[in-house]
């Protein structure tokens, strides 16, 4: 029994907030973040909307892609690392507003930020192989409204990021075997790097974390393009090695949309050309969990996925950690 992708979906919120709208904020100039971050505009959610409402959202629009009935989605698990509350769950919400809470199918988050979707499929892949009788299809979701969560006087962070949502449905598949292969790590030395100091129990909201706005998030830049270059493409060469593969034996490369100039570093260490990427960073910005989904809607659309396309998917940040996925679309 193969396990794949069967549908995919997208979704951004409709307001653009461009460099030259961020400048009049903060010290910074379009210049600056554009030739610095490749970043050109990014979009920001309704004050009224959450992660869950974009998730719900990108699911429809896959599910119908696919041609799938939401009666026949057996599994949610949605990637989050600014979640619509502390409890319970955005995936919860989410079955409850797709309408699907009937089913009680088992529906649940996984957070390592933008690391979170590539853990996502592999939880979810896991489960569909334990259980092939009762998990036929899974909902897996990235989805992320970081401009909550910025401390919008902070260009060091609030000029990277966007909210959005992306989604697949993984599908059982007869008369094959075939499956994603993942290469996950971790390391919780690196945790400050990349994080929101308060707002859970060690160190709950009052007067003092909102005067000094440790609720909003936090990111070393130097040290995260650090990180990343040392671990992506390494983690990359491993996975493919594990296959007896090589960087040059794929067809496309989905990296999360981190900044444009780390993109670009990762490809030159894999000697990789850049067309064998796309890129959506450009006009969204930093979607955080929902940024490989989104990027991966977009290379579908445009005709960059193929059947029998070899594809990776590599997601990294906050926790520190990573993730890859290897597959064959």
């Amino acid at each position: 029994m193969g396990i794949r992708i069967t549908g995919v979906g997208s979704y951004v919120p409709d307001q653009i907030l461009t460099n030259d709208e961020l400048a009049r904020r903060v010290d910074t100039s379009h210049e600056w973040i554009a030739s610095r971050t490749g970043i050109l505009e990014r979009r920001i959610s309704a004050p009224a909307e959450a992660p869950s409402d974009m998730a719900c959202k990108a699911a429809e629009r896959c599910l119908m892609q696919a041609g799938v009935d939401r009666s026949a989605v057996d599994l949610i698990v949605v990637a989050c690392a600014s979640p619509d509350q502390i409890q319970p769950a955005v995936a919860c919400l989410v079955q409850e507003k797709l309408g699907m809470s009937a089913s009680q199918c088992p529906a649940f988050d996984v957070s390592s930020v933008c690391a979170g979707f590539v853990f996502g499929l592999s939880v979810a892949q896991g489960m569909m192989l334990a259980s092939l009788e009762h998990c036929r299809n899974a909902l897996v979701i990235g989805t992320d409204a970081f401009s909550k969560i910025l401390n919008w006087d902070d260009r060091r962070s609030c000029v990277y990021f966007g909210d959005g949502a992306g989604a697949v449905l993984l599908s059982q598949t007869a008369g094959d075997d075939s499956r994603m292969v993942f290469r996950l790590g971790s390391d919780g030395r690196g945790r400050r790097h990349i994080e929101v100091p308060a707002g859970g129990t060690r160190l709950p909201v009052d007067e003092s974390v909102l005067e000094r706005r440790l609720n909003k998030f936090t990111m070393d830049g130097p040290k995260v393009w650090e990180f990343a270059m040392n671990t992506v493409p390494k983690t990359i060469r491993d996975l493919l090695g594990d296959r007896g593969l090589t960087p040059e034996d794929l067809d496309l490369l989905i990296l999360h949309q981190s900044n444009l100039r780390m993109i670009e570093a990762i490809m030159s260490a894999l000697r990789l050309p850049m067309d064998k990427t796309v890129t959506t960073l450009e006009t969204y910005g930093n979607t955080a969990a929902a940024s490989i989904p989104i990027t991966l809607d977009k290379a579908l659309a445009s005709g960059r996925l193929r059947p029998g396309s070899r594809v990776l998917l590599c997601g990294f940040g906050g926790g520190l950690s990573w993730g890859a996925a290897l597959l064959d679309w």
